[in-house]
């Protein structure tokens, strides 16, 4: 499992926020390369959902599911509406992340066709992973998108009774079940059994 940092948060550079969610697509591309014959499970969690799409779009063979987690599609609850408000005010003051997420969020939603699109190209399992209690990024936000988007299959939506928007702080093992339950199975190989000798020629008739 590995977890990173998007550009512009935490030890990653740069010090300003990147604005454009194809380039931090780009960015985070290096993380795909898995070992030989291995397969990715690439999760998005809030604004890193719109980005894990576009990844995912650019990488397919690369990729073998991807999951949505408390994704979030250019529409903020009334908790996250509050948060932006405050945050747009107060740019000077608040801390560099925070001040990057205020900016990204508030330039989300006229990027969203670039999701949307690269949606519609992926040929693997999709999923959606959202709480129920979501004031950050309404369940029902989601749940629109993934109705309305067309795509090659029907993205999965699994719906967290009592969940709230940071599932990923939640009890470890929950999140944990649920992101396994999204790994795509191994497909059986065809195995050639001989048929036994007797059924193939027969038996020889005994004679008394």
């Amino acid at each position: 499992m590995i977890v990173v940092d998007r550009p512009g948060y935490a030890a990653s550079e740069p010090l300003h926020p990147v604005h454009d969610i194809r380039i931090q697509a780009e960015a985070m591309a290096s993380v795909l390369n898995a070992a030989r014959g291995q397969k990715v499970l690439l999760v998005g969690q809030s604004y890193g959902a719109a980005i894990a799409a576009i990844m995912a779009e650019q990488n397919p063979r690369q990729v073998a599911g991807l999951v949505l987690l408390s994704g979030f599609f250019g529409e903020a609850g009334p908790t996250a509406r509050w948060l932006l408000d405050v945050g747009s005010r107060t740019l000077k003051l608040i801390p560099r992340d925070l001040r990057n997420a205020v900016i990204e969020v508030n330039g989300q939603k006229a990027q969203l066709p670039h999701a949307e699109q690269g949606l519609s190209r992926l040929r693997i399992p999709i999923h959606m992973i959202h709480g129920d209690k979501d004031d950050f990024a309404p369940l029902e936000v989601a749940e629109r998108m993934a109705a309305e988007t067309v795509t090659r299959r029907p993205i999965r939506v699994v719906r967290t009774e009592g969940a709230n928007h940071f599932l990923n702080d939640g009890p470890a093992e929950v999140l944990i079940a649920a992101i396994e339950g999204c790994i795509p199975r191994r497909k059986q190989l065809w195995t050639l059994r001989w048929p036994r000798l007797p059924a193939l020629w027969g038996t020889k008739p005994v004679s008394a």
